[in-house]
């Protein structure tokens, strides 16, 4: 049984099995993938150093159950590219800008270079604790968390049926 929603390139998607149901939420356990395999300059591209310490690890994502997953189905989670896109400005870039500013107006004030190092010191700790304000407003936001989208292949009533021909078995 093949569930199917609309997608579009405006959106990132990722393919998981449903490793859990409660209530409205599932838990969705999907592996690290990035496009390096493909691409010739991935020995000297950031990404290829990424994807060389991240290659087949797994993460778990709770997910808002909308087309009634159940456990063993393989789904199709997405993120709106947008949306990705701003929370990893957020993340890189607000820390980096506050080190910076926050250094350039030391110096400019004339301060010492010491007091300029430790006035970085507490401009990048003002964008981190910054990052974390807007992460924790974020954190529930539908517009920054993943969403089911699609049911690939249902597992989860053979998933049943097993564990009960298992459990006759045994008994």
């Amino acid at each position: 049984m093949a569930i199917k929603a609309v997608t579009n390139d405006k959106m990132l998607e990722e393919v998981g099995l449903v490793l859990s149901v409660s209530n409205q939420l599932v838990t969705v356990q999907t592996q690290s993938q990035l496009a390096c395999n493909s691409c010739r300059a991935s020995t000297g591209c950031g990404n290829g150093i990424i994807e060389k310490y991240l290659s087949g690890k797994m993460f778990e994502s709770e997910v808002h159950n909308n087309i009634g997953a159940k456990v063993g189905d393989r789904v199709v989670i997405a993120i709106p590219r947008a949306s990705l896109t701003k929370a990893s400005l957020l993340v890189y870039m607000v820390p980096i800008i506050s080190l910076i500013l926050t250094s350039v107006l030391a110096s400019a004030i004339g301060l010492s270079e010491n007091f300029v190092i430790l006035s970085g010191c507490a401009g990048i700790m003002a964008g981190l604790m910054l990052t974390k304000y807007y992460n924790q407003k974020w954190l529930n936001s539908e517009l920054y968390s993943p969403r089911l989208v699609s049911i690939v292949d249902s597992l989860g009533g053979k998933l049943t049926q097993l564990r009960r021909i298992k459990s006759i078995e045994i008994s």
